[in-house]
C-alpha cells in the first residue's frame, strides 16, 4: 500500500546533504522517483577563536542545548579536543531525536522533547521552566531564530550562543532546483530558509511538505495552495506526511 501510493511520484528534496539520509532512503523504498538537489550547504565558521574560548569554559555552564544534528556533530568535534571527559553535572538538551541520537552515541545523557520535536516542544520541558541563576549555552548555526534564547532569558537564564556553522545557499543549485520544480508532483522543504530560497511556486497547486506550522505559514504567504504539515522534521514524520497526502489524493 505504501509503495503504490508513491510509485513513480516525482518528488524534489532540496535540503543540505547528509552523510546518511534516512529520509531519501524511505522515499526510494516507497517507489518514489526522487530528485535530490541540495540548494544549501553547511559551512563551518572560519573565525574559530570565539568557539575555542567557549569550549574551554564549557564546565562553567549549567546546561547546554544543541539545536540541530549539524550543531551536535560540530560541537562534539570541538569538545573532543578539549574535554576527554565531559563535565558530569552539566545537563544536555537536544531539540530533536536525530540530534539526541548523535549525542547519545558519543556517550552523553541527553534530554529532548518526545512529541513536538522543535523549539516550542523543547520549551515545554519541565527542566527548562524555571531557570533563575542558571547559565546556559546554545550550540547552533549562525543567524538562527531568537525565540529559544529570548524565552529562556525571560525565565531567568544567562544565555550564551555558540555559533558553529553557516547555511549557505548555492546559486547554481538553487536555479537548478527552481527549474526542476516546474515538473514534479511534490516538493519537500525542511526549513523556512530553504522555502524562502525556492521562492514563489512555479505551480501554486503543487503540494509542498513542510516540518512545522511556522514553515507552513511562510509557504502560504509565498502563494502555495496545497501545504502538507508533518509532525516534525524527522525522516519518519516527513515520510508519513508525504504518504498521507498521496493516499488521500488516490481516494479523492
Amino acid at each position: 500500500m505504501a509503495a503504490s501510493s508513491l510509485a513513480n511520484k516525482r518528488i524534489l528534496v532540496v535540503r543540505p546533504l547528509r552523510e546518511q539520509d534516512a529520509f531519501l532512503a524511505l522515499l526510494e523504498q516507497s517507489g518514489a522517483a526522487v530528485t535530490y538537489t541540495p540548494v544549501m550547504h553547511i559551512e563551518p565558521v572560519t573565525e574559530t577563536q570565539p568557539i575555542e574560548n567557549l569550549i574551554l569554559e564549557f564546565a562553567q555552564f549549567d546546561m547546554a542545548i544543541f539545536i540541530s544534528a549539524n550543531a551536535a556533530e560540530i560541537a562534539l568535534q570541538w569538545l573532543d579536543q578539549y574535554w576527554p571527559m565531559l563535565p558530569v553535572d552539566l545537563e544536555l538538551f537536544a531539540v530533536g531525536q536525530q540530534t539526541a541520537q548523535i549525542l547519545t552515541q558519543y556517550g552523553c545523557q541527553v534530554t529532548c522533547p518526545q512529541t513536538q520535536q522543535n523549539t516550542e516542544g523543547l520549551l515545554e520541558l519541565a527542566q527548562l521552566n524555571s531557570l533563575a541563576g542558571k547559565s546556559l549555552v546554545i550550540f547552533r548555526g549562525g543567524g538562527g531564530r531568537q525565540t529559544l534564547g529570548d524565552t529562556l532569558q525571560q525565565r531567568g537564564a544567562n544565555v550564551t550562543y555558540c555559533e558553529l556553522y553557516n547555511r549557505v545557499i548555492q546559486p547554481d543549485k538553487l536555479l537548478l532546483a527552481q527549474r526542476q520544480a516546474q515538473d514534479i508532483d511534490c516538493l519537500i522543504v525542511h526549513s523556512g530558509e530553504l522555502l524562502r530560497g525556492m521562492a514563489e511556486p512555479a505551480d501554486a497547486s503543487m503540494p509542498v511538505v513542510v516540518p512545522s506550522e511556522r514553515v507552513a505559514d511562510m509557504a502560504q504567504q509565498l502563494g502555495y495552495q496545497t501545504i502538507v504539515v508533518a509532525d516534525n522534521a524527522l525522516p519518519e514524520s516527513m515520510h508519513r506526511a508525504v504518504l498521507g497526502y498521496f493516499k488521500a489524493a488516490e481516494k479523492a
